[in-house]
């Protein structure tokens, strides 16, 4: 089964690819069908990070005109289309929380986090949503504490420093990279045995 998947996942990048290349050459049928087919990944992320519908679609919006405009930036060595895509969509959601409400959305996240750091369930906040590693992903937080979880959040979805999270989380600068640094590292590992698996 898993060899199912990553032939799957292989097969989805060639395709992927091939849009682009249309797209490179001003195929306005290949976006759309990019559109539709990373749309209801992308839209979700964005959402999670700028919490609300408008301002998510102004994101996703503002990541199809960039992939238009910008598409012969992109080349395979790059990564997959699927990581760019995610990157591209991570960066603009970010850029827009900063640009809208930063200090509201720091004042927010202190308040909620004032008190216990381990109030969160790690398997109810999916730190990232990767197509086709979602298995993976949550195989590794449950290997992670409250904690790591929620400093990787804080990285991730909210584009916070790690000097921001110590703020935010009252906790010193050394325990936050610390404890992101092993957070970070069990997600490696729980992906290469997967992967060293196939």
């Amino acid at each position: 089964m898993l060899l199912a998947v990553v032939a799957q996942q292989i097969e989805q990048n060639q395709q992927d690819a091939d849009l682009v290349k249309r797209i490179q050459q001003q195929d306005k049928k290949a976006l759309s069908q990019l559109y539709d087919l990373y749309s209801p990944i992308l839209y979700p992320l964005a959402l999670r990070i700028v919490s609300s519908q408008e301002e998510a679609e102004d994101v996703l919006q503002e990541v199809f005109l960039q992939i238009w405009s910008k598409v012969s930036t992109y080349t395979l060595d790059r990564g997959s289309v699927y990581s760019w895509l995610v990157a591209t969509s991570r960066n603009k959601a970010i850029g827009r929380l900063r640009s809208i409400n930063y200090n509201r959305t720091v004042k927010e996240v202190e308040e909620t986090h004032s008190g216990s750091h381990e109030e969160a369930d790690s398997n109810s906040h999916p730190v990232l949503a990767l197509k086709g590693y979602t298995e993976t992903i949550r195989e590794a937080l449950r290997g992670l504490s409250k904690l790591e979880v929620k400093i990787l959040e804080l990285s991730y979805y909210k584009g916070y420093s790690q000097s921001e999270i110590a703020r935010v989380l009252k906790m010193p600068l050394g325990t936050v990279k610390m404890k992101m640094r092993k957070g970070i590292q069990r997600l490696r590992q729980v992906a290469q045995r997967r992967v060293g698996a196939a």
